[in-house]
C-alpha cells in the first residue's frame, strides 16, 4: 500500500481515475455496457478513494442505487432491484455506504475491506511486543 504514484505515471493514474468514474450510471459497472451492480459501488469505490478522487463520486445516485436493491421483506442487499439478496452483497453494499459517509455504520478502510476499528486494532497487534515464549 501507497506506492501507487512510485507504480504507476501520473498520465496512468489519471486515466485510472476516469475509467473509474465513467463506471458511474447511478452505481457503478464492473466493465463498460455492463448493468450496474452493488458490488461495483463498493470496489470502483474503494478505488476512486484510493485514488483520492471519491469526491467525484455522485453519492446521492449511488446510494439511491445501493438502498434500490435493498429487500423488503427479508433484508440485506442484491446484486440489482428485484432480485434476491445475498451475503456479498450485502457485505459489499454496506461497506459501499459506509465509504459513500454514511453516518450509523463504522467508517470503512477502502483498501483491507474492514471498519477502521478493526484497522487500528490490527495496528495495536502488530505493534505491541509479543511475551517471550520460555523454552522447557
Amino acid at each position: 500500500m501507497g506506492r501507487l504514484h512510485t507504480t504507476f505515471s501520473p498520465a496512468r493514474v489519471e486515466g485510472l481515475k476516469l475509467w473509474c468514474i465513467r463506471r458511474q450510471q447511478t452505481g457503478f459497472q464492473g466493465r463498460p455496457n455492463k448493468p450496474t451492480d452493488t458490488c461495483y459501488s463498493f470496489w470502483i469505490g474503494a478505488t476512486l478513494h484510493l485514488l483520492e478522487c471519491a469526491s467525484w463520486v455522485d453519492k446521492l445516485w449511488n446510494t439511491s442505487f445501493i438502498l434500490s436493491t435493498q429487500s423488503k421483506h427479508v433484508g440485506g442487499f442484491a446484486k440489482w432491484p428485484d432480485t434476491h439478496p445475498d451475503p456479498l452483497h450485502t457485505y459489499l453494499g454496506l461497506s459501499a455506504l459506509s465509504l459513500s459517509g454514511d453516518l450509523e455504520l463504522h467508517p470503512v478502510h477502502a483498501a483491507l475491506n474492514v471498519s477502521q476499528r478493526t484497522v487500528q486494532w490490527l495496528h495495536h497487534l502488530h505493534t505491541t511486543t509479543p511475551p517471550h515464549s520460555h523454552s522447557m
